[in-house]
């Protein structure tokens, strides 16, 4: 459902692109810089949402929280209209676990540090003197460098990576503003899907004496709102 309503996002921005006035006039540099900074928000309309799992009549849930990103990014230009984008971003999030037995629910929350490199293609159409519509996609390369874990009482929480890095799919649409002499300020939204599992949050809980081992494969997808600024 949460990719209909995105394609829906995707098809409306793309019209809008096609009946609006040229950009003649607005020249970017070959070569340019910026930085951004953006929050990750649980959304369930674009499936970052709870995940519920049973077994050995224990119920296990992860809850995701408010994240944060930061990062720096390089634009080349390939056209007027068309620029390819590159960069390096850190990725925080955290994640409420628990283990509910019977009566007994044991909590614990999980700091997760991810690195991404995306690299999108962008189109850019002006809607006004100064005001730029852009419309990017393209591939977000993820990595865990290492395992995590977190204890507390009898929880125990593993984020063990399954792989180094793996891609994901990265789309981004905003409006930027260009200050001549001042730079581009750009404000937007990012959703990325992740089709490939990075790693799995594996509970070790103790119940009545036993002890119990359930991995849950993670969830990665993320809904951002993000700003950036770029160097003039």
């Amino acid at each position: 459902m949460y990719r209909t309503h995105f394609a829906w996002l995707f098809t409306i921005a793309t019209s809008s692109m096609v009946f609006s006035q040229d950009d003649e006039g607005l020249k970017d540099p070959v070569f340019n810089f910026g930085i951004q900074a953006g929050v990750i928000t649980p959304s369930a309309l674009f499936s970052v949402r709870r995940t519920v799992r049973e077994a050995e009549n224990v119920l296990y849930r992860i809850d995701p929280g408010t994240g944060f990103q930061v990062g720096g990014l390089a634009i080349f230009r390939l056209s007027r209209r068309f620029q390819l984008q590159g960069g390096f971003t850190l990725l925080l999030r955290n994640y409420d676990c628990s283990a509910a037995y019977e009566e007994q629910v044991l909590r614990v929350r999980l700091n997760t540090t991810l690195y991404e490199i995306p690299i999108l293609f962008t189109y850019y159409q002006r809607i006004g003197e100064r005001l730029l519509l852009s419309l990017g996609t393209g591939i977000n390369l993820q990595t865990l460098p290492s395992d995590l874990g977190v204890r507390e009482q009898h929880l125990q929480i593993l984020a063990l990576h399954k792989a180094f890095a793996l891609p994901a799919s990265l789309t981004g649409l905003g409006l930027e503003f260009r200050a001549k002499g001042r730079g581009g300020f750009f404000a937007g939204l990012s959703y990325c899907i992740t089709p490939f599992h990075l790693y799995d949050t594996v509970f070790l809980s103790k119940f009545d004496g036993r002890e119990r081992v359930y991995p849950v494969p993670h969830r990665g997808d993320y809904f951002g709102l993000v700003a950036r600024y770029y160097l003039d």
